[in-house]
């Protein structure tokens, strides 16, 4: 059965959303780009995840056990390439869609304009809110734009949920297909691109920071850090270890504020914090002391009212991009 949170729509509430190692082993997954250049662009922002007031996750009960331990860049094209050395296959913005057990998953690839097939790029995953897909998402976490060319970026297209009404988003099953979209993506662009394995990062908004506390349990050892905004988790036993960035709005009636304090609390714990904490940039965070070396964990609690306490900061994207690039 599927990990779903179990939610009840509220009424424009402020924007956002909410493997097994094997997953992925059968090597059948096949490759289509498509020029985003044609793009309709994002949903309608009255009915999907977003920088505007929109519906979207209600507090959330769960029920599960938390974890123990403006316009797309022109896109130009080359030769078909391979990893470190060859040209990259386009520049700029292009949709890309895998199989991926037999069904079609799509996501959105973004290689930097002076890309260098000679120097390894640090991969960002970035998941967006229920109701919302990798478009939207990328319009508003601006991670991308702080990282100013450094990194290669992947905004996936989460799936219809029977359970939510048809709207798209996350399973939160390490066993199931989000998981293994994950698994399956970092296969494909690794294939294609000089990609740094030791510099794989995931962020996400409300259900989108769901999953990258998920991934961070699931995949620790294979993602080197997460910075989930909005959302809560881990659920399930964890393995290997990751450095944590988190932020919650005091005020958020869609993701309680209590399931990012515990979110904290679980990577806090897992990477042997201390107790104390001191002041980090921007103003709102604080880094957590005596956490191992190489595993930090910064939490970002702020009280913004016109984000509706569930919004995506405007200091978010830089602050996440800087927490990465510092690892």
């Amino acid at each position: 059965m599927h990990a779903r949170l179990a939610l009840v729509v509220l009424p424009l509430v402020a924007c956002s959303t909410a493997a097994d190692d094997s997953a992925l082993t059968d090597g059948s997954a096949t490759h289509v780009s498509t020029d985003m250049s044609t793009s309709t662009g994002p949903k309608d922002p009255t009915t999907t995840d977003g920088p505007a007031t929109t519906t979207d996750e209600p507090p959330v009960t769960t029920g599960l056990t938390p974890g123990t331990t403006t316009d797309e860049p022109p896109v130009t094209t080359s030769p078909p390439a391979g990893p470190c050395g060859q040209p990259p296959p386009f520049t700029g913005v292009m949709a890309q869609t895998l199989d991926v057990a037999g069904v079609q998953r799509d996501y959105d690839l973004v290689i930097p304009a002076d890309y260098d097939p000679d120097t390894a790029y640090p991969l960002v995953f970035a998941w967006h809110g229920r109701g919302g897909n990798g478009e939207l998402a990328r319009l508003y976490f601006k991670v991308e734009e702080a990282s100013a060319g450094q990194a290669i970026f992947v905004y996936p297209d989460g799936l219809p949920l029977a359970d939510m009404g048809g709207q798209t988003g996350w399973d939160l099953d390490p066993a199931n297909e989000d998981v293994a979209l994950f698994d399956a993506i970092l296969a494909d662009v690794s294939g294609r691109l000089c990609i740094d394995a030791a510099r794989v990062f995931s962020t996400g908004h409300s259900f989108g920071g769901y999953m990258s506390n998920t991934l961070g349990c699931a995949r620790g050892g294979i993602v080197r850090a997460i910075a989930p905004v909005a959302g809560g988790g881990p659920f399930g036993a964890c393995t290997g270890q990751v450095a944590a960035w988190l932020a919650h709005g005091t005020g958020d009636t869609t993701v309680p504020f209590s399931q990012g304090e515990g979110a904290r609390d679980h990577w806090s714990s897992a990477n042997s914090c201390g107790d104390t904490s001191a002041p980090v940039d921007p103003a709102p965070c604080v880094a957590y002391d005596d956490c191992e070396a190489g595993f930090p964990v910064h939490w970002c609690q702020h009280d913004e009212p016109d984000l509706g306490g569930h919004g995506w900061p405007d200091w978010a994207g830089g602050a996440i991009w800087s927490f990465f690039a510092a690892l």
